[in-house]
């Protein structure tokens, strides 16, 4: 992954502390893989994210149902942006890949959107 965010970015997106699978004396964050918690009222948002190997999967539930299950891959760039009181982490893909940006929102309510190029 060329672009990712500093770790502070991510822990003020999320609201919450990584948990890394190395440790974090030995195995710096970027070629660590963080996995974030995060509640929203009735919404719990579990995402891992692996910057070297560019991928993030997420998973999203409501009231304990399922609501989205995504694991992405062959990401180059992650981002957080904040704009008008919302905050969003935007993952890139190559520009061969077809597909568009991810947008992950939680703030002020969570939402994330995502596609294929026509």
């Amino acid at each position: 992954m060329d672009d990712f965010p500093e770790q502070y970015e991510l822990l003020g997106f999320f609201e919450s502390e990584p948990e890394f699978t190395d440790n974090i004396d030995e195995v710096p964050c970027y070629y660590n893989r963080m996995t974030y918690r995060t509640t929203r009222g009735s919404d719990v948002i579990y995402c891992v994210i692996e910057l070297a190997s560019g991928l993030l999967n997420l998973v999203w539930e409501k009231s304990g149902t399922l609501v989205s299950s995504l694991n992405l891959e062959e990401i180059t760039s992650l981002a957080v942006i904040s704009n008008n009181g919302e905050e969003k982490l935007i993952a890139k893909f190559g520009d061969s890949s077809g597909l568009l940006d991810f947008e992950l929102q939680l703030k002020p309510s969570v939402h994330v959107k995502w596609g294929n190029e026509r």
